[in-house]
């Protein structure tokens, strides 16, 4: 069975005029094509500089013709990648995240690009990507830059860490599969921070402990093999760090999903594992939404209680 796009609306992507930028519109494009999805380009430019006289700098008429241009040439971008696609400009000013956050209140999916950024342009380029992702209501794709003579899969990668909102993160990654027509590569990677992952491996058996987690993931996307019977999936369960496992095993692929947890806020805040991720995976990494407030699965362990192990 291939499932009907229930999306509607309008996609936003952020235009910067890089090259970076444009492979994040082409594929902007390409996806609100898939999602039957009208595109709203938006640029963002500074308010003001802080140096000089700022009046004057922030009414230059230069800065509203590059960002017209610039809009302009994302335009063309489309038209040629994707004609017929309903898209409309916009140029903004103010804080990045604020006011493409604000463009996509209503929006169905947001695309940002992300640039292979030097040390120093890291904490900016970061802090952008991190805010967006963060604060945006819908699925967010960050789209790298494409490296260099890596060879393209066609797969959908889905990084699974536990059951909570495990609902969100398969409806994503099985529509995407069967609407590409790819195959579904489910990854689980598990290994605590130094000392206690040496603590805990010599108490358990690693083969043991993969061949439990794979089977609590087939049952939980039983639903989902029914629903798509045409997506192949293949299960993989790793002893490794998340980070380093992800960005591994998403080399080359259509886009790797994730899943952000519910805070309860309007912000999410992202965990280490999905800030890594973001920055150094070098496919498109989806990021979906998690519905409702994430709840604990089970009561946290007590091992120690004022000062006192507790057996």
């Amino acid at each position: 069975m291939t499932a009907t796009p229930s999306e509607t609306g309008y996609a936003v992507v952020a235009v910067d005029g890089s090259e970076e930028g444009d492979a994040a519109v082409a594929f902007a494009a390409d996806e609100a094509l898939r999602r039957g999805l009208s595109l709203r380009l938006a640029h963002v430019m500074p308010s003001g500089i802080p140096v000089g006289p700022l009046e004057t700098i922030a009414a230059d008429p230069a800065l509203g013709a590059y960002a017209s241009e610039t809009l302009a040439g994302a335009a063309r971008l489309v038209a040629d990648a994707a004609p017929g696609l309903e898209v409309t400009t916009h140029a903004l000013a103010g804080g990045r995240v604020t006011q493409i956050v604000e463009l996509a209140r209503h929006a169905s999916v947001v695309v940002v690009g992300r640039r292979a950024a030097r040390a120093l342009d890291r904490a900016w380029s970061g802090g952008t990507l991190d805010g967006v992702v963060s604060r945006a209501g819908c699925p967010v794709f960050v789209v790298p830059e494409p490296p260099d003579g890596e060879s393209r899969r066609p797969v959908v990668v889905a990084g699974f860490k536990s059951t909570a909102h495990s609902a969100e993160l398969f409806e994503a990654a099985f529509q995407a599969a069967d609407e590409l027509g790819v195959d579904l590569d489910v990854v689980h990677a598990w290994k605590l921070n130094g000392f206690y992952d040496d603590i805990i491996i010599r108490r358990v058996s690693e083969a043991a402990t993969n061949r439990d987690q794979k089977a609590v993931i087939w049952e939980t996307i039983a639903p989902w093999l029914e629903a798509y019977p045409e997506v192949r999936v293949k299960v993989h369960v790793v002893h490794d760090h998340p980070v380093r496992a992800l960005i591994e095993a998403a080399r080359g692929a259509d886009r790797l999903v994730l899943v952000k947890p519910a805070r309860g806020s309007a912000v999410h805040h992202l965990g280490r594992t999905a800030r890594g991720v973001l920055r150094f995976a070098t496919c498109p990494i989806e990021v979906v939404p998690a519905r409702g407030r994430q709840e604990l699965e089970m009561p946290p362990v007590v091992i120690e209680q004022e000062g006192r192990l507790v057996t």
